[in-house]
């Protein structure tokens, strides 16, 4: 398939998607819409407000006709993937800022819309603290730019078509949702971009059509052209350019072991995470939208350990009432059922509502009025979302989990809060769970050195180790200068986590991980010997450390553990759990997966 004189080039990102597949590429670069920014006369203001209404109309009419394609390919779960920008688009906040601009600025109605849509996509991307989040920047400036298509008379739908007659990998810049869902899914097989992370809507959308996805390659294209042959790694997160017949040898043996492995986890899904000897955690998933749902259970998934409820906050110009958020919450927990689904309360700053809460800019908001913070800044936000939790709660296994928490005081704030709801509920005669379990994230320090004290208030503790790490060791893992210095196997970090678990269980109530640690296979095994109850993570993750914990020794986890409290380095402990793992493998290479047979 290439010749031999040829140097393979190797690029490196994000792995999204598994699979491995062999193909030609396809260079993605779609046509830009020529934008007419101009300035009009007064007389033309009504006709350029009509242009825009007519255009939004029909925007409207082609997201409904892909999301009905999507409900056939998949199912209404991924479909509802555009029903942000269908919202989008009936926002009288985003019609009227851009009707202002047509108005008093007399812009043009594509220089009027392009600008607001920008506005709102960049409030999305300054959220560096949830990437999940920023990441529906890609969302919304799709959304600017099918609406500019139309303005300037193009058709959307067939301006960039991907339908193809052989077989292709697609190499582009990045991936809107309608690019992936559109695509020919029969032909393509697999596609990488330079930009994009892994929570972006294309990379569900992988997931779900079980398409190789690899993301975050950087300036790939520059070494590209179409036609060359390519190597799509999704396990790996690499793609390779002009592969030599070594390359592909490699890639071919290692999509034959990763499809027997698959194959062999696969049997793990309905067992559960269960010790040799006997000591069970359960793995749950971290989710952020209900599409997810479908994909995390299919992996194994024993319930959500982690559901961010921050989205429906921010797809819309004003707060979400009580409905729109019982209507979100009980969808996911009457998927989930009967499993259990961990709603953690708004993990948002105040920066985030300043047209709604007037909340002052803050110089270092992700130390400020944030999270439980806010919420008890502004009770009636933080009280129409636990009305609509205790709602959801009468549908399913719901739980409500308090972010950011640092003292007693803020959880009984919380719960005064809580049971005044629960009083004017009785009242009105809405069902809800009496027994509905209420927990808090640990993942301040000083959570986690008084968690002893906070563990008489609440029925259960998640430890947050991705802030605690950074809290901890003042370490900004967004800042390459100190990222390295962002290190689990910090004695320090191994203490705090001891310490909750200890303190959790002496006040008998249960203790899970949601931090990205979680999907560690070198951490879980420490995790497991020092007691943790449930791990929650990326579905992805769910089959590896379910093999993991069914294949070894809770006995054996505890005396790892042990050991590692003996060493003084971060360096010493990784080395000895990384040789104590390898050891694990080694026997369990000797005898089949635990529990297939």
């Amino acid at each position: 398939m290439t010749g031999e004189s040829t140097t393979p080039s190797i690029w490196h990102g994000i792995p999204v998607s598994p699979g491995i597949q062999i193909g030609k590429l396809y260079i993605y670069d779609p046509a830009q819409t020529t934008i007419s920014r101009r300035f009009i006369r007064r007389g033309e203001i009504e006709q350029e407000k009509t242009r825009l209404a007519d255009a939004i109309a029909k925007a409207k009419e082609s997201l409904l006709d892909l999301r009905g394609k999507v409900v056939q390919s998949l199912d209404e779960a991924h479909a509802s993937i555009f029903d942000p920008q269908l919202m989008l688009l009936e926002d009288p906040l985003l019609l009227d800022r851009t009707y202002e601009r047509i108005e008093q600025q007399q812009q043009n109605a594509a220089m009027a819309f392009t600008s607001v849509v920008q506005q709102f996509a960049d409030q999305f991307a300054s959220l560096t603290t949830d990437s999940y989040i920023a990441g529906r920047k890609v969302d919304i400036m799709d959304l600017g730019k099918r609406v500019s298509q139309l303005l300037a008379s193009a058709d959307p739908e067939t301006t960039n078509s991907l339908q193809f007659t052989e077989d292709v990998i697609i190499l582009a810049s990045d991936m809107s949702p309608s690019d992936t869902a559109q695509m020919d899914h029969q032909h393509v097989k697999g596609f990488a971009t330079e930009l994009g992370g892994p929570t972006s809507h294309s990379a569900i959308l992988a997931k779900a059509l079980e398409i190789p996805c690899v993301v975050g390659l950087g300036r790939v294209l520059q070494d590209a052209r179409p036609g060359q042959v390519a190597i799509i790694d999704g396990y790996e997160g690499q793609i390779v350019l002009d592969p030599d017949q070594r390359e592909l040898a490699r890639a071919k043996s290692r999509r034959r072991r990763h499809l027997a492995y698959e194959r062999d986890l696969q049997k793990l899904r309905t067992l559960s995470a269960e010790t040799v000897d006997g000591f069970r955690v359960e793995l749950a998933a971290n989710v952020e939208l209900p599409i997810e749902i479908p994909h995390v259970l299919a992996h194994g998934a024993e319930g959500v350990g982690l559901f961010r409820t921050e989205f429906q906050y921010l797809e819309r110009a004003g707060l979400p009432t009580e409905e729109d958020l019982f209507i979100v919450y009980k969808k996911v927990v009457e998927s989930v059922a009967p499993h259990p689904v961990v709603f953690r309360t708004i993990d948002l700053g105040g920066d985030k509502f300043l047209s709604t809460l007037q909340t002052a800019r803050e110089v270092n908001p992700f130390m400020g009025l944030r999270a439980i913070r806010l919420c008890l800044a502004h009770p009636g936000v933080f009280k129409t979302q636990l009305r609509a939790l205790l709602r959801a709660s009468a549908f399913g296994n719901a739980r409500i989990m308090f972010p950011m928490i640092s003292s007693v005081r803020e959880v009984l704030q919380a719960k005064a809060i809580l049971d005044e709801i629960r009083d004017d509920l009785r009242r009105e005669g809405r069902p809800f769970n009496e027994e509905i379990q209420i927990g808090i994230m640990i993942e301040i320090p000083s959570a986690a050195v008084c968690a002893d004290s906070l563990a008489r208030e609440v029925d259960f503790f998640s430890i947050g180790t991705n802030d605690l790490i950074q809290y901890t060791l003042a370490v900004d893992r967004g800042n390459e200068q100190v990222a390295s210095l962002y290190d689990p196997f910090h004695p320090a970090i191994l203490r705090l986590i001891r310490t909750t678990i200890d303190a959790a269980h002496r006040q008998g109530i249960w203790v899970g991980l949601c931090g990205e640690i979680a999907a560690n296979p070198l951490c879980a095994l420490l995790l497991v010997g020092l007691g943790i109850n449930e791990l929650s993570m990326g579905a992805l993750a769910i089959p590896e450390i379910k093999r993991l914990i069914r294949g070894i020794r809770l006995a054996d986890a505890r005396r790892i553990c042990e050991e590692i409290y003996s060493l003084r380095t971060s360096s010493d402990i990784h080395a000895y759990v990384r040789e104590a793992y390898r050891s694990i493998q080694r026997q369990r290479r000797k005898s089949p997966v635990v529990g297939t047979s």
